[in-house]
């Protein structure tokens, strides 16, 4: 940000910073959807090389889709809220960090298995 010539602190756009936030929070929603796509694609083929039955990397996938659809919902419910927020206050709540850095971690651990199963 420049300082104003004439000493002020007043920002040059103060809506601009929390549009910028809530964009990041939606490219990563995004980046995490194509990530929760690929596993649930992964367990489909899988579904598919076992004639429809649910058995060894079939069912460790299909936990793995579970998982990543579930962790994708709540990010998807954090960057609703956390756009939600912007508006009002720029501070996110520590539990809504606590719940995004889980969920990222949970759809990481779902994305790891997929490609360890999905051969």
């Amino acid at each position: 940000m420049t300082p104003r010539q004439d000493g002020g602190d007043e920002t040059r756009d103060p809506g601009l910073q929390p549009e910028r936030t809530s964009l990041a929070w939606r490219r990563t929603l995004l980046a995490l959807l194509v990530s929760d796509f690929f596993i649930w694609r992964s367990w489909i083929a899988s579904l598919a090389r076992h004639a429809g039955r649910i058995e060894g990397s079939a069912l460790g996938l299909g936990i793995a889709a579970a998982v990543a659809a579930a962790a994708t919902t709540v990010l998807a419910g954090c960057v609703l809220y956390r756009s939600w927020a912007l508006r009002s206050t720029t501070a996110a709540p520590a539990s809504l960090l606590m719940t995004t850095t889980t969920s990222i971690i949970a759809l990481a651990g779902a994305t790891v298995i997929a490609i360890m199963l999905g051969r």
